[in-house]
């Protein structure tokens, strides 16, 4: 026998709200009654979606790694004490021995720039503040074409300029064989890497490193290893002139064999103090 509950009805049932008899039977099926689940799809595409949010995540990382975020842009102006060029002279550059300016290896960009051979109009800066120019830390060991925007315009605002700086040489030594270089065997195809220091008994430590590349080095036969030495020996008082480079190969040498990873590469010219008088070293050695 049915069982039945009385209701009373007190919306859309009948004008006076009369009583309803539901069957109890049909009360505990609807109680009872499984709820639908989520289909299986709805599940999939959930899944894939989420998916899709993580690549796109993930993307746009590292867009901002390599490019300018414009929530983040900084303003970029030398330090002071340092001379400001609104147009850089472009960079020239020559095949050497069978050598491209690109070298054999390693980062093409940085090889070309230290293989340029132009001349200058070389600005006078003091050499406290080259030595204390800072640099980006991201940029450190990693090929110019994968240097943020932001980054890259750091390093150029400095990069480039002709400078001419005055101190003593540390040490001078020639360089094995070099990716720039071709790799070349010979010592005709070598730089030789001299310590630049602002004082006669500074260490390398507080040294910058400016280098004579062999593309300068056949127009200057006087500048010869030995000569380059003597100076070193005699602590003449020296004025080098060339273009301002950063080198990000080698962070770990600061503090110990050199100051900075800024350089003077290549150098273009090379002056010694002779009397009151700066003296190019070509005349001197002669």
């Amino acid at each position: 026998m049915l069982h039945s509950k009385r209701w009373r009805c007190t919306t859309g049932c009948n004008r006076i709200g009369a009583a309803i008899e539901v069957p109890e039977a049909m009360i505990m099926f609807a109680a009872n009654r499984p709820q639908p689940s989520m289909p299986k799809k709805r599940s999939f595409f959930s899944k894939v979606i989420l998916l899709l949010l993580i690549v796109a995540a993930v993307v746009l990382v590292n867009y901002f790694r390599t490019h300018e975020n414009p929530f983040t842009k900084r303003a970029h102006a030398p330090k002071p004490g340092f001379p400001e060029i609104e147009h850089k002279q472009e960079p020239r550059e020559i095949v050497f021995d069978g050598c491209p300016p690109e070298g054999d290896g390693g980062d093409p960009e940085l090889n070309r720039l230290k293989n340029r051979v132009d001349e200058g109009k070389y600005l006078s800066v003091d050499f406290g503040v080259l030595i204390d120019i800072s640099w980006p830390r991201d940029i450190e060991r990693e090929r110019r074409g994968r240097w943020s925007q932001s980054d890259r315009e750091d390093v150029e605002q400095y990069e480039g300029t002709p400078v001419s700086v005055e101190g003593y040489l540390a040490g001078a030594k020639e360089e094995g064989p070099e990716s720039p270089n071709c790799h070349g065997e010979e010592g005709e195809m070598r730089d030789f890497h001299l310590w630049l220091v602002k004082n006669a008994d500074d260490d390398r430590s507080q040294s910058m490193v400016v280098e004579v590349t062999p593309r300068i080095r056949k127009d200057h036969p006087r500048w010869d290893l030995d000569d380059i030495r003597k100076l070193v020996k005699d602590g003449r008082h020296v004025r080098v002139s060339g273009w301002l480079m950063l080198d990000p190969e080698h962070p770990d040498q600061v503090g110990k064999t050199r100051g900075t990873i800024w350089e003077i590469h290549p150098i273009m010219k090379i002056e010694v103090e002779n009397h009151g008088a700066w003296k190019a070293l070509d005349d001197i050695a002669a």
